[in-house]
């Protein structure tokens, strides 16, 4: 920790504290660096530390659209992450917004979360704690960060407490569902969707029973036939899904948010299914007609304006990535369609490719 030079405390939460710092040889070097409590250092080893499960994600996961770790740092009992730098969190985006976002901002920036949970899901993890405090913002740059409640698709349940904000939170979970994956992930997603669209909660529930009863107001209480398993799991909580009298209660997802239009709303619906296995996964999410718009070629003659917009670091990274986009696009179109898009050179837009 000796060549960084605290700047400012960014925040703090039940995990320890995130400062800004400068490396003490070149102050334009800027890092966030969290440091974790005394507890999660004490009496580990550094290679304990290295097997905490958001330093494991991080350690993997390298992607345009999830946070880098740049390196961990034991001291004594404390841990030290450092990442890169952003300049805020998608929720100071939102606050900061006087009105809603355009229907092309959002697809600009769903289109990146989405990439980045497809990455995460495909590497066999899931986040569990989507929200917009957890994704970071640069410009037009989303990251998704704050792996500490990730778990692995394929660990044991259960998972214990789930500590997300409950706005976000998927029904099943709000139940009690011991079993669940990458879908509530895809849950989180839609509800950030639709803030995209109002700039406020789409579920704002004060306690668990509410949170469920904002739901069934936009969505509509689901039937035994729509959703077998969410009508065993209120049973055992002593649960009753509400009656929802549509005059008076209900407010449908296009008076939320009426200023989306149809395929956001088909998209977002999609996401927001009572019964996990019929929601959408990312790459299902990706293909959505929403987002035709967002598919562009990957040609070689760009590949240099891409990297000065990408802020690539070496010539090596950018082969990774161009492999990456191959893959990305082989598994969501196959080769045939990819190579079809090509051959259209449809308008270029990098921002917006992996």
């Amino acid at each position: 920790m000796e060549k960084f030079r605290v700047l400012q405390k960014l925040g703090s939460g039940s995990f320890g504290n995130v400062y800004k710092a400068s490396l003490k040889e070149d102050e334009n070097e800027v890092f966030a660096i969290k440091e974790l409590k005394s507890e999660f250092g004490n009496n580990m080893s550094f290679e304990d530390c290295l097997d905490m499960i958001e330093i494991k994600c991080l350690r993997r996961l390298k992607h345009p659209n999830i946070i880098r770790l740049q390196e961990v740092i034991r001291r004594s009992s404390s841990l030290f992450l450092v990442f890169e730098c952003m300049d805020g969190s998608l929720r100071d985006r939102i606050l900061k917004r006087k009105g809603y976002f355009s229907e092309d901002e959002t697809k600009k920036f769903c289109f990146q979360i989405l990439k980045g949970l497809a990455y995460i899901h495909r590497n066999g993890f899931f986040h569990r704690d989507l929200k917009p405090e957890n994704i970071l913002v640069s410009g037009e740059s989303l990251k998704i960060a704050d792996f500490g409640s990730a778990k692995e698709i394929n660990s044991k349940p259960p998972y214990g407490d789930y500590g997300t904000t409950r706005w976000y939170r998927a029904p099943e979970v709000i139940l009690g569902e011991e079993r669940y994956g990458p879908a509530v992930d895809m849950w989180a997603m839609g509800a950030i969707m639709a803030e995209f669209f109002g700039t406020f909660a789409l579920f704002p529930g004060e306690d668990s029973r509410d949170q469920l009863y904002q739901i069934c107001r936009v969505l509509g209480s689901p039937t035994e036939t729509e959703w077998p398993k969410g009508h065993e799991l209120a049973k055992r909580c002593d649960y009753e899904f509400p009656k929802i009298d549509e005059d008076k209660e209900g407010v449908p997802l296009c008076y939320k948010i009426p200023f989306a239009k149809e395929e956001a709303l088909d998209l977002i619906k999609s996401l927001l299914r009572w019964d996990p296995s019929k929601r959408a996964t990312a790459m299902e999410a990706l293909k959505h007609p929403f987002f035709d718009s967002c598919y562009n070629p990957v040609i070689t003659s760009t590949r240099i304006s891409f990297k000065r917009k990408m802020n690539m670091e070496s010539a090596e990274e950018e082969e990774d990535q161009r492999a990456d986009d191959n893959d990305f696009y082989n598994k969501l179109f196959g080769n045939k369609r990819r190579k079809r898009a090509i051959r259209t050179k449809a308008t270029l837009n990098l921002e917006l490719m992996l």
